[in-house]
């Protein structure tokens, strides 16, 4: 007969060797960093008591744990839990052992669960904290091989998928980072690189910070490559749960809704004290979104990186919109290549887990110029334009003052079946800014004029009187002009009446075509 006491007293050992993670010591260095352990991080991201770990025993090739050999969990832990009551799937990174680098059995634990969640469709968090393969184990025969890449890319668009740089991620655990399509690095401890600065000194002999080279203010502020800067480990998993609920735990559902006090029909009076009298005169378009938006509450998707474009997530009688807006206190909210490239990945997101799109339009136009062609500035442009084709979510385009040329266009798709296009007194249409079109239009004429500077500005006039919104209203090519305190309400009531095709359209976004 099986002595069950002394074989579960050898279990519940095995279990706590592996909860001991990388050891006392390599945990007390952690807490001297200022950085969590995996388990104190998993601990407060999920609810209490809702973790189902997969392969808490796994170490070095599965062997016998000799001390020379052992590696608690063998540096990730991976498993399911809740979030607010919500399923997901969480892959965390233990730096504490083996630095959390890609050792066989963790690289067969991230399979594991991936292949897992192929088939039950819940959401990915990477908590990641690793300094890619691991080097002994790497030096064997033939190239390396990731089928996790593919395994988790295949994925994106089905589930969320939700990455945050803990600690110092190259190598590996920086690719698999990249995948998510929702990117958090924590300030100065958290950092996203293709090499850590020791690699980037022997190829380059350029010696460097890991927080200068790969650290929130690079990837958060100047590349993009991350969405959003955590303050500390516990801000990043407050992000990581905000985050997620504004998003269906999958595709085949619908966002998730939470009943609110704010009044559907609220006109707020500060919407006509926002857009200056002066036409050319900056404002802050975050005034407008707080006035519509239940609350007065949203969350911004990289709000320090192409500052010109706002992208957020808010709530409109209780049900998930996302908003795009030009920024005028930036560049005067033309498109750039950063405002380009973070709008398409906007709209993207939105149009995968049904998301409504509303637009807040005031582009003076692409952003010209060398730096601007240098950029590709045109083709990221135009990679909005190729978004568009595939969306399927309602709609809107409200124009708040200007939407001139292609810019203009690609902040809202005007033309794409809006369930509401509509602009505000205050808007104007142009394929050129007035100035521009008297210019070009007019060139010839007005340099003929005996005083060509006071024909250039009597021309500019007419060209502004017909740029207004009451000859577009009155060649219907927009649906309404709105009073802006009425934005809130009508935004509301298109949507409700929109809202009955989400039946029709739940389940994966259309993906084909080559983007620009």
């Amino acid at each position: 007969m099986v002595d069950w006491e002394k074989e579960v007293e050898r279990l519940q050992r095995a279990r706590k060797r592996a909860l001991g993670m990388g050891g006392q010591r390599r945990i007390d260095r952690q807490h001297n960093l200022g950085k969590l352990t995996v388990r104190e991080r998993i601990d407060r991201l999920l609810d209490p008591g809702s973790l189902i770990e997969y392969g808490m025993l796994a170490t070095f090739f599965g062997l016998s744990p000799e001390a020379e050999k052992f590696a608690a969990a063998d540096g990730v832990v991976t498993g399911f839990g809740k979030v607010n009551g919500r399923p997901v799937c969480v892959i965390a990174e233990d730096f504490t052992v083996q630095g959390g680098s890609l050792g066989n059995s963790h690289f067969a634990k991230k399979m594991r669960i991936l292949r897992r969640v192929a088939k039950d469709k819940v959401p990915i968090i990477m908590l990641l904290d690793g300094s890619g393969a691991r080097a002994e184990q790497e030096t064997v025969e033939g190239p390396p091989i990731a089928p996790h890449h593919a395994q988790l890319a295949a994925l994106s668009g089905l589930v969320p998928l939700i990455s945050c740089a803990m600690g110092p991620c190259f190598g590996d655990s920086s690719l698999l980072g990249q995948i998510g399509e929702f990117i958090i690095v924590v300030k100065e401890s958290g950092q996203f690189g293709i090499a850590g600065p020791p690699i980037v000194k022997t190829a380059t002999s350029e010696e460097i910070s890991k927080e200068d080279l790969a650290g929130s203010k690079i990837h958060c502020y100047e590349t993009g490559v991350a969405d959003n800067e955590a303050l500390s480990e516990d801000h990043a998993l407050d992000i990581i749960k905000e985050y997620l609920s504004y998003f269906p735990t999958n595709c085949w559902e619908e966002p998730p809704y939470y009943p609110t006090n704010d009044p559907v029909d609220r006109m707020d009076e500060e919407l006509l004290d926002i857009v200056p009298e002066d036409y050319h005169a900056p404002y802050d378009v975050k005034r407008v979104i707080s006035c519509v938006v239940d609350d007065g509450y949203f969350f911004e998707r990289k709000p320090f990186y192409g500052t010109n474009v706002v992208t957020a997530l808010a709530r409109m009688d209780g049900h998930v919109v996302g908003i795009v807006a030009n920024q005028p206190l930036v560049l005067a909210g033309a498109v750039d290549y950063k405002a380009a490239v973070k709008a398409r990945q906007f709209v993207e997101i939105c149009n995968s887990f049904h998301i409504p799109l509303v637009f807040l339009a005031d582009c003076p136009g692409v952003m010209p110029g060398r730096i601007a062609e240098q950029e590709a500035t045109l083709r990221a442009g135009l990679a909005i334009a190729h978004a568009s084709a595939f969306i399927r979510v309602p709609l809107l385009t409200i124009v708040l003052r200007k939407a001139f040329g292609f810019g203009g266009t690609s902040m809202g798709f005007i033309g794409q079946d809006q369930i509401l296009t509509a602009a505000w007194p205050s808007a104007q249409f142009s394929s050129l800014p007035s100035a521009g079109s008297a210019a070009v239009a007019r060139k010839s004429e007005v340099d003929s004029e005996e005083d060509p500077e006071k024909a250039r500005k009597e021309l500019e006039e007419q060209f502004e009187e017909m740029e207004g919104p009451y000859m577009a209203a009155g060649s219907y090519r927009i649906d309404e002009i709105l009073d802006p305190r009425e934005t809130r309400p009508i935004i509301i009531r298109h949507l409700e009446i929109a809202r009955a095709r989400r039946k029709e359209t739940l389940g994966p976004a259309m993906k084909h075509g080559i983007m620009p």
